[in-house]
């Protein structure tokens, strides 16, 4: 599903970096990510937690930088702990979703992304960005985004996934998205399953060379709702067991159609085998669709929320943006409220779900926020303190 439009606003178009700053807040930076692994259906920690992540995903991350004010600033938007839009005193993510669009992507022309020989993306971009997640208590997942057949980008995913996983493979708190909406409809539903599976088995063998202890996240085909014959067919982890979660893409054409239940069946039959991660769903009124009913937080969010809470399903949220559909934000990066709209519930959910299924390490009295606590408002890191991005010299 194609969901980038309008790019409307440019903010200049440098080629600088982001510089990686000394000033981490307290109480960002007492937040912990070990490493997570899957343990049969739900992700777990070193020290055999269950742990849920909540979060949000930014739009292409060449273009959060160069077109949409910054990344870095971005990030600080939504972890900003003294935002009272909505019900809720602040931001409380615990994972954002990082996509990077191939220059070949036909959806989207990001204004800077990987390119196989040249270093800048990573070092002036990225790396800083994922150590600024990593700064702030937050995982991050580098998400290869391309929307397209898997058997049409083996060679540019092979070069990028070459590149990215030794770079990362230290890094507890970073995920692997391989491909991000694989369509590869060729023929019956386990048929379609198998024809990704065939070339996701190829980059998992790859990315177990440099990274072994990386949660991979793996989509299934038809963008991501045909994940339910990986439950009879798994792709195998050449170093054992299974360390990997299945995608699914939810959003209200699928959750709302005369096909829900196909959708539905879909999930609840791999989620009995596999740990789901939902790294997109989102609604708003700037993002209708016919035959089906506009999709409200009743009938929509909230109960596509409770079903991921029952399964320990992970989620991230598309969009963080007020250009890209579903848009969460308004064009002067307030957010978008209202029954028809995910911005304040997104903001109100995260709060909520604050202090549940976090690693053990950040189970203390001390980290856990009441809701006085909270309420009163904790000094964050302002946009004075926080990283800078800056043109090259």
């Amino acid at each position: 599903m194609k969901r980038k439009k309008n790019r409307t606003s440019a903010i200049g178009d440098w080629s600088g970096g982001v510089v990686l700053g000394v000033f981490v807040w307290l109480g960002w930076a007492s937040a912990v990510t070990p490493w997570l692994h899957a343990d049969g259906t739900v992700l777990k920690d070193p020290a055999g937690c269950i742990v849920v992540l909540r979060g949000v995903s930014l739009i292409d991350l060449g273009g959060t930088e160069k077109e949409f004010g910054g990344a870095i600033q971005m990030i600080d938007r939504l972890t900003n702990r003294d935002d009272p839009q909505g019900s809720s005193p602040g931001w409380y993510p615990t994972v954002i979703r990082i996509p990077i669009y191939p220059a070949d992507e036909e959806d989207y022309k990001s204004p800077w992304t990987f390119e196989p020989g040249r270093d800048d993306f990573y070092e002036k971009l990225l790396r800083p960005v994922v150590d600024y997640c990593a700064a702030k208590g937050l995982y991050a997942i580098v998400d290869w985004h391309y929307i397209g057949n898997t058997f049409d980008h083996r060679q540019t995913t092979r070069q990028f996934w070459e590149y990215m996983a030794p770079r990362f493979a230290g890094d507890s708190h970073v995920l692997f998205e391989l491909f991000n909406e694989p369509i590869n409809k060729v023929g019956t539903d386990e048929e379609c399953w198998l024809s990704v599976r065939k070339d996701m088995q190829e980059w998992v063998n790859l990315v177990r060379q440099y990274a072994p202890r990386t949660l991979l996240l793996i989509a299934g085909a038809n963008y991501s709702q045909i994940i339910g014959p990986a439950a009879d067919h798994p792709i195998n982890d050449p170093l054992g067991g299974r360390n990997y979660a299945i995608v699914s893409h939810i959003y209200p054409m699928h959750w709302l159609s005369e096909n829900a239940q196909w959708y539905k069946d879909h999930l609840l039959r791999c989620v009995s085998v596999h740990p789901v991660f939902m790294s997109e769903w989102g609604f708003s009124r700037s993002f209708p669709h016919n035959r089906i009913p506009p999709a409200t937080i009743d009938n929509y969010g909230r109960p596509l929320m409770e079903l991921t809470e029952k399964y320990k399903i992970s989620t991230t949220c598309w969009v963080a943006s007020y250009d890209w559909l579903p848009k969460m934000f308004n064009p002067d990066w307030t957010l978008r409220c209202g029954p028809d709209e995910m911005g304040c519930f997104v903001k109100d959910y995260l709060y909520e779900k604050r202090n549940d299924d976090l690693p053990c390490e950040s189970r203390t009295e001390e980290l856990l926020l009441p809701d006085s606590a909270a309420s009163a408002g904790e000094r964050q890191p302002s946009e004075d303190n926080a990283l800078e991005s800056v043109p090259a010299d």
